[in-house]
């Protein structure tokens, strides 16, 4: 994973990409009128039935499949299992988002194609299934002055022959786990519903547009996430950016104080409505959205390196400091906020607290060669004192 940094960076995006979502317990909110007319019409985005659709030629193969397992004794959702066993090993948290008949035919795929195929499946033989959200590691990649965050998902397959008792209280219902990346850490969620899983497709693929430029995919992607889901602050944000960048900043408003209503809010959605506020040349409103910036937890190391780095460049060394520690106490990995970070030291003067950061620095250095520059800048500062 590589770093790019640019210090004249003036908005950012957070989109939920791979695995990630929130369960949505709430009550759906009403939805904010979308300038529909500055976006040209596109195809329809792809339908739940279509997206979950295998080729005749997967489904026999498949149920051919199936027929061989359950002769030998495997109850259904042990023959999804079995099946995916041999198809885990090219999906990954970097993979894209595809369809189920596309991430058979490539056997590859993120975390959520990886759902997504598992659905298809489950579906030729009436397995019962349902999504899980993990807390873990996130991974996040930059895209110019776009992020994508991938968190983690399972999906669970309930086990057909369970039958409850009468009287008795069951906190699971026995289940396989579908997960290509399990680990013993990883913290399990709510589970999530359907539609909120489906929203979750839609954002990502709505991203993927919005990385190539296509505003006009992108809208109708998000618009499909905010339909079924109108809690979803990813959604709204990215329809905030568009309409932003299609010049209504009314409606594009009226969407960021949306998102800051939601559960799921982040510096992102903040940091954009700032930027309008901003360039609308209303400081005093901006200033107070910002205070709310320094209290809220966001889980992005890359939002806040982003502010440590712009803090830096306009000399408010503190500032700059208090967001670089926060990236490594987030995510110990990323190992550009160490370096960064030991920089600011020295333009303050402190080289005790820089040969801190970066000795803190070396047990998350896998590259020797990069190890090494880390250890001869660690060389050069002691001889310096």
């Amino acid at each position: 994973m590589r770093y790019k940094g640019n210090l004249l960076l003036t908005f950012l995006v957070i989109f939920i990409i791979g695995c990630s979502s929130q369960g949505n317990d709430s009550v759906q909110k009403s939805m904010i009128p979308l300038n529909e007319d500055l976006f040209q019409t596109t195809s329809p985005v792809i339908s739940e039935s279509a997206l979950y659709q295998l080729s005749k030629q997967q489904q026999q193969d498949f149920l051919n499949f199936y027929q061989s397992q359950s002769s030998k004794g495997y109850l259904p959702h042990e023959v999804v299992k079995r099946f995916l066993e041999s198809k885990l090993s090219n999906f990954s948290y970097y993979g894209k988002t595809y369809s189920a008949n596309e991430a058979m035919e490539r056997n590859s795929g993120n975390c959520m194609s990886l759902a997504i195929l598992t659905t298809a499946l489950s579906r030729l033989i009436d397995v019962d299934m349902s999504y899980r959200k993990m807390h873990s590691l996130p991974i996040y990649e930059k895209h110019g002055n776009v992020v994508l965050s991938s968190s983690h998902v399972q999906s669970l397959l309930y086990d057909p022959s369970f039958i409850p008792e009468k009287n008795v209280f069951y906190v699971n219902r026995p289940a396989i786990v579908i997960d290509y990346f399990p680990q013993e850490d990883n913290i399990r969620s709510k589970l999530i519903n359907s539609n909120d899983f489906l929203a979750m497709y839609y954002i990502n693929k709505g991203a993927e547009f919005y990385i190539e430029g296509d505003y006009d995919n992108t809208f109708a992607f998000a618009k499909r996430a905010y339909e079924l889901d109108s809690n979803n602050a990813s959604a709204i944000n990215l329809l905030a950016l568009l309409h932003k960048k299609k010049g209504d900043e009314i409606t594009a408003e009226q969407l960021y104080l949306t998102a800051l209503e939601s559960s799921d809010a982040n510096i992102s959605v903040l940091d954009n409505y700032v930027n309008l506020l901003k360039k609308q040349g209303r400081f005093d409103r901006a200033q107070k959205i910002k205070q709310r910036i320094e209290n809220i937890y966001d889980p992005n190391p890359y939002h806040w390196l982003e502010k440590a780095q712009l803090a830096r460049y306009q000399g408010e060394f503190d500032d700059s400091i208090r967001f670089y520690r926060k990236v490594i106490e987030l995510t110990p990995y990323v190992k550009q906020a160490y370096l960064e970070l030991h920089e600011v030291y020295i333009l303050q003067g402190n080289k005790s607290s820089a040969i801190t950061t970066l000795q803190s620095s070396l047990p998350w250095l896998h590259e020797p060669k990069q190890k090494r520059q880390y250890k001869k800048k660690l060389y050069q500062l002691s001889a310096a004192i």
